[in-house]
């Protein structure tokens, strides 16, 4: 499904992700692993058409989309989820959903992707009307995520959703992601929890100074000695 070869990202000056190969599969879940400043948030970028790419090459459903713009990448079906949320806080609950389905293929399903959120956050339809600026961070959290879903994603990129969350709260979010999964949408996350994600996820990559250190499967990592000492606390 996205495939990323020999990929090379620039900030400034600075050469941030220096010669990476990894891909998502169709149907999965596949988990980005890395401390903070790894470059996990400049390849996410990157994928998404947000990143200056200086080399390399990025496929998704067998389509080149290394220079295209975040617009075509988003029509395609990729869709990311930022960290921080990036809502417009003045906006309405609804307003903010809404605006993620502003593709053409999005609008023709936008009703049912906005009954599927309300399925996956039923508080969110008591808020409609809410400023999301108002909202507590967990909640609007959930409008991020709803508002990933009404973009009809069929790869969903999340950076970092359980960041400054409550235990309870991250959970929630873990399970939605779960859930958006099963309903058919392969997942590229990365997220501190990295626990609870390689217990969900098929495959992980971890990431170190814009390199890929290590890959395999997720059960792999929870028992690998290397990944427990440096990110399991064990």
């Amino acid at each position: 499904m996205l495939k990323i070869t020999d990929l090379h990202v620039d900030i400034g000056n600075l050469k941030i992700i220096q010669g990476i190969s990894m891909e998502v599969r169709g149907g999965e879940m596949v988990s980005l692993m890395g401390a903070n400043g790894a470059g996990k948030t400049t390849l996410m970028r990157a994928i998404s058409g947000l990143g200056h790419i200086t080399g390399g090459r990025v496929t998704f459903l067998d389509q080149d989309i290394t220079h295209a713009t975040s617009e075509q990448i988003v029509e395609a079906g990729l869709i990311q989820i930022p960290e921080g949320r990036q809502l417009f806080p003045l906006m309405t609950v609804r307003e903010n959903l809404e605006i993620g389905a502003h593709t053409k293929r999005a609008r023709a399903r936008m009703k049912e992707n906005l009954d599927y959120v309300y399925t996956l956050f039923p508080e969110l339809k008591e808020m409609n009307a809410q400023a999301a600026g108002n909202l507590s961070g967990g909640q609007q959290q959930m409008v991020a995520i709803g508002r990933g879903i009404m973009a009809d994603p069929k790869l969903l990129i999340l950076d970092e959703p359980s960041i400054g969350l409550s235990p309870i709260m991250t959970q929630k979010v873990l399970q939605a992601v779960i859930d958006i999964h099963i309903r058919g949408v392969s997942v590229l996350i990365a997220e501190q929890n990295i626990r609870d994600v390689l217990k969900i996820a098929h495959r992980a990559y971890v990431l170190e100074q814009g390199v890929i250190r290590i890959s395999g499967s997720a059960r792999e990592m929870l028992t690998n000695s290397e990944i427990k000492r440096m990110y399991l606390g064990l």
